[in-house]
């Protein structure tokens, strides 16, 4: 009896205790809804737990009194999730802003990002899957504090960004950045943006250092896509659709109020005007097609579709991974004539032999890129648009028929395209390389790798012979001269370099050790012809004439070779040590000047490991210190030790012209390389695992700045040697705060960054200037490349004036003969009958008179400060990203077309010019008044100093991620579908109807403007 109500109690306790223990299961996904194995999963309050499997999936048993479950995986931030009265749940998980453990790209390895002792930001590209991005530069803008991106044009083909990492360094040379794409120095824009798994940036010289005299102005390390081991095949699509258009296209008057303003115009300046009342009317009343109103921008600009498509195949097993993906993007231009088609595709293999001892990687990065312009390059077309007057008509009018005929001066670009004209441009890229790593012993790694990078361009213009009309009944009727073009080129980039790793721990200390060494070669050819009046329309050699055929040729070969090594230290992971050394010989120095070293060294403290800081959870605090030395050898000469010769010149010997040979170019054999030392200091911080700040500040000073100065004429020479004349230095602080976390279903992640950078040149070798133009100047004390000219200090007005009668104020304005009062600046040598509404010039010197010892630096166009904001939302299944960026404290010059009025005596105008003039009825003391008058035009002023600062908008995502529980039934891992904007608004005060985002050195209304596009799509994942 006893022992059957033993076996009783028993079953109740276990019917019991198997009562209080429930079942929860569920999806674990990333931020794209991928699903996420090898999560922890752990019931809070006790030691059950479990781990996602390869589909992100798991199931967990718990006691029935656990309310909570904890997720926590590397990279991620750690969630906790409340349970109650749940069986099946969805985890979204959020990587980690600031992971110590994730594994950063640097040069020739890779570091943790905890061990880091230089300045080295890394950029999340998650979010490109879902932007319509034109050049793979564009992901950097706005992401990374110190680091400028200014997109060149919005033209298919020609829309590369200018990158300048922690300002400009050099003045004659290359400021560009360094890019190395899986280990092998090429162009940004060689990849796909699809295709890049991580981006690092190297800031500082200590981190640069390692590439010695290539990275005088900053390095960007780009790794992409590898396949994964043990996940299967792994297929992605990405697809957009967009629509696009300008940002901002100027204004112009109508032909009435254009002809109306010339006469006023005219009137300001003595002259008689240009139309009749009669004329006027028909331009106001538009009934006469003699006398047309055109918009030259609606012709000439368009909306335009954009498409991208990207599909990639990965994967691997133990012994092997691979990679393989293309895209294709089809881009029509907003600018008439203008588009681009790019098929790119990127390929890696991995494979691993003996134990892992030995591993191999083939790699293969190329594109085939084809590009249209119209038959004039698409800077002098714009040119010549904003130029192009409202008065004159698009086409002629066939007088038999009545139909529309032959084109305008205006309109002949329009008039070749129809015939099949224009220039075709096409580059074809292929980046291949291959390595070997073997592992004889454990931590001991040697690599020897080869690449070849081969870029290939075919250029072709074909202007076709037609004929325009000079009037709208083709009175008058011009004939156009045909003209072909046709060019090639090649360059080859070779590498081969060969490294050792090692690395050694003992007790609290760890070493790791590089020693490489590494050879480049550059090697350049170039062919191209040109012929005039061609036989027939058609682009062939054979037809054109052959007295016009003309030739010409350039080839170059460049070597650098290079010993490198670096050391690691660090004991107890709290202090850390890095030394690294290159020294590099290039060929285009004279013997005694081809090498170069480049040392570095970096400090870190974790403070956050000490004993006395474990007081204060939950915060992390690294303190960074480094300081290294740079060179720069990127000079436009290959062969800077040599006197270069042309076989181009031609000579008349007893009247006949002769082919022959000239010194072109002088050597300077003491010419050596450009050297950078910067100096940095560094604090990391993350606080609850959720609050991320980051702030450097910096110390650049370059000298032995290479530049071309002036010699004699007499020399006979047509390029200047270069000379080590300058110092220049650059300061700065960068700022970056990046805060991540949930409210309940919500999660969220903001990013900002900051920058003040400042930019001095602080020598010229005992010049005080150098002229880079007629409107830029660089002054020893300033900033690189300041605008200089004359400073207004308003608009002078009629009490600045006397006039006839001892300034009668019954004599009409327009009758008046101005003369200013006693006292103030002559201003003749440089103005002509001076009024009320012209600008008014002050006299720096003090001395009375206006001339050219008045000029003074009027503004500078390198930015001070850099911003940028950036947000992630996230609720179930939508998704919200949003990238703002800007720039402050810069100014533009404009000047030309559409900015001065009337320019070259009849230019058109912008509406915000004829609603601010000055007039006596609108006394205005900042804009002038209207003139023909082109002495005026070609004054530099500070009047054509415009604020070029703003704020953009730059990208706007808003996306839907299907519920696995559909896509699970089609073997479906994630699909998403979105909307994006990019270029959606910009603020800024710069000159209405053109874009502030633009190269500094565009200083007219000649530059494409950038683009907004409005794009639809999905990815997709197998």
């Amino acid at each position: 009896m006893n022992k059957i109500l033993l076996t009783i109690l028993i079953s109740c306790f276990c019917i019991s205790t198997y009562a209080q223990v429930r079942s929860i299961s569920g999806i674990v996904v990333d931020e794209q809804k991928v699903p996420v194995p090898g999560v922890t999963v752990k019931a809070d309050g006790t030691t059950v737990g479990t781990m996602t499997d390869l589909k992100g999936e798991f199931t967990l048993k718990v006691p029935s009194s656990v309310k909570s479950i904890s997720f926590s995986a590397i990279s991620y931030v750690a969630q906790t999730v409340d349970i109650t009265n749940k069986e099946k749940i969805e985890i979204q998980l959020i990587t980690n802003v600031q992971s110590l453990d994730e594994v950063v790209a640097v040069g020739y390895g890779s570091q943790k990002k905890a061990n880091l002792t230089g300045a080295v930001s890394t950029v999340s590209v998650k979010e490109v899957e879902g932007r319509a991005l034109t050049s793979a530069d564009q992901v950097l803008q706005g992401k990374l504090s110190g680091v400028t991106v200014v997109q060149n044009s919005g033209r298919p083909g020609d829309d590369n960004s200018q990158i300048r990492i922690r300002g400009i360094s050099s003045i004659d040379n290359n400021n560009d950045p360094l890019v190395i794409i899986d280990g092998v120095q090429t162009n940004f824009n060689d990849i796909n943006p699809y295709d890049i798994e991580s981006i690092s940036v190297l800031k500082d010289a200590a981190s640069a250092a390692i590439y010695g005299s290539r990275a005088s102005a900053g390095v960007i390390i780009i790794e992409t896509k590898k396949g994964v081991a043990g996940k299967g095949l792994r297929v992605d699509y990405n697809g957009t659709g967009s629509w696009s258009q300008a940002t901002r296209l100027p204004k112009t008057v109508d032909s009435y109020t254009y002809a109306s303003l010339l006469n006023e115009a005219r009137a300001n300046v003595g002259l008689t005007p240009v139309y009749t009342q009669t004329q006027l009317d028909l331009y106001k009343n538009q009934t006469d097609p003699n006398y047309p109103n055109t918009n030259w921008y609606d012709t000439y600009y368009k909306k335009a579709f954009l498409q991208n498509h990207y599909l990639s195949l990965s994967g691997g097993d133990k012994n092997y991974k691979f990679s393989n993906s293309v895209s294709y993007k089809k881009q029509n231009g907003i600018l008439t004539g203008t588009s681009a088609d790019r098929i790119s595709y990127n390929t890696n293999l991995d494979g691993s032999f003996i134990r892992n001892k030995v591993r191999v990687n083939l790699g293969l990065i190329g594109y085939t890129n084809k590009s249209t312009e119209l038959i004039a390059p698409t800077n002098s077309v714009l040119s010549e648009v904003a130029g192009f007057l409202p008065t004159v008509y698009v086409r002629s009018i066939d007088t038999l028929t009545g139909s529309p005929n032959l084109y305008s001066y205006a309109g002949r670009f329009l008039g070749a395209k129809d015939l099949g004209g224009g220039a075709k441009n096409d580059a074809y890229n292929l980046n291949t390389r291959a390595s070997i790593e073997i592992e004889p012993i454990k931590n001991l790694v040697g690599k020897v790798l080869i690449s070849n990078n081969r870029l290939k361009t075919n250029y072709v213009n074909f202007q076709p012979e037609f004929y325009t009309s000079g009037t709208y009944e083709e009175t008058a009727i011009n004939i156009r001269q045909s003209m072909l073009e046709k060019s090639n080129s090649q360059m080859d980039l070779n590498t081969y370099s060969a490294t050792l790793n090692y690395s050694y721990s003992a007790g609290k200390h760890d070493f790791k050790v590089l020693a490489a060494t590494e050879k480049l070669e550059n090697i350049y050819t170039y062919d191209g012809g040109s012929v005039k009046n061609l036989s027939s329309n058609q682009p062939i050699f054979g037809f054109g004439d052959p007295t016009t055929l003309f030739l010409t040729s350039s080839a170059y070969e460049t070597a650098t070779a290079s010993y490198f090594g670096r050391l690691n230290y660090s004991f107890a992971s709290k202090y850390l040590l890095e030394f690294n050394m290159r020294r590099d010989g290039s060929s285009r120095f004279a013997d005694g000047r081809k090498w170069g070293n480049f040392p570095s060294v970096s400090a870190g403290w974790r403070v956050s490991e000490e004993p006395f800081f474990k007081r204060f959870e939950n915060i992390y605090l690294k303190i960074r210190g480094s300081w290294g030395r740079l060179g720069n050898q990127n000079i436009s000469s290959q062969y800077a030790f040599a006197d270069q010769m042309s076989g181009s010149e031609y000579y008349d010997f007893g009247g006949v012209i002769v082919p022959g040979r000239g010194t072109i170019s002088l050597a300077n054999k003491d010419t050596r390389w450009e050297t950078t030392e910067q100096t940095n200091i560094g604090i990391d911080m993350t606080l609850w695992n959720k609050l991320n700040i980051t702030v450097d500040y910096f110390n650049k000073k370059t000298y032995d700045i290479l530049a071309r100065v002036t010699i004699p004429p007499s020399l006979g020479v047509t390029t200047l040697p270069y000379q080590n004349i300058g110092d220049m230095v650059n300061k700065g602080i960068e700022v970056n705060v990046g805060y991540s976390g949930n409210i309940n279903k919500l999660r969220y992640g903001v990013n900002a960054n900051f920058s003040y950078i400042t930019n001095k040149l602080t020598s010229l070798g005992g010049l005080s200037y150098v002229d880079h133009n007629t409107t830029n100047r660089s002054v020893v004390g300033n900033p690189y490349y300041s605008f200089f000219g004359y400073k207004v200090g308003g608009i002078y007005q009629v009490s600045d004036f006397t006039w006839q009668n001892n300034s009668d104020p019954a004599i009409p304005n327009t009758s008046r003969t101005y003369a200013l009062k006693q006292g103030m600046p002559n201003v003749s040598s440089v103005m002509t009958s001076p009024a009320p509404g012209d600008i008014k010039i002050q006299d720096i010197d003090n001395n009375g008179i206006i001339n050219a010892n008045d000029k003074t630096i009027i503004g500078s166009p390198i930015p001070k400060i850099l911003y940028s904001i950036s947000a992630n939302l996230d609720y179930k299944n939508w998704g919200l990203n949003i990238i703002g960026q800007g720039v402050g404290h810069v100014d533009a010059f404009m000047n030309g077309n559409l900015i001065s009025p009337f320019y070259n005596t009849t230019g058109p105008l912008l509406t915000s010019t004829v609603t601010n003039r000055w007039t006596y009825d609108n006394p205005s003391n900042t804009y002038q008044r209207i003139y023909v008058d082109k002495g005026r035009d070609a004054l530099i002023t500070s009047y054509n100093i415009y604020n070029a600062a703003y704020f953009r908008l730059k990208s706007m995502q808003l996306s839907y991620t299907l519920s696995n529980k559909i896509t699970n039934k089609y073997d479906i891992k994630r699909l998403r579908f979105f909307i994006t904007a990019e270029n959606l608004f910009v603020l800024t005060k710069f000159v209405d109807g053109f874009d502030p985002e633009r190269n500094f050195i565009q200083t007219t209304a000649s530059f494409h403007p950038q683009i907004a596009t409005y794009s639809v799509g999905l990815n997709l994942n197998f």
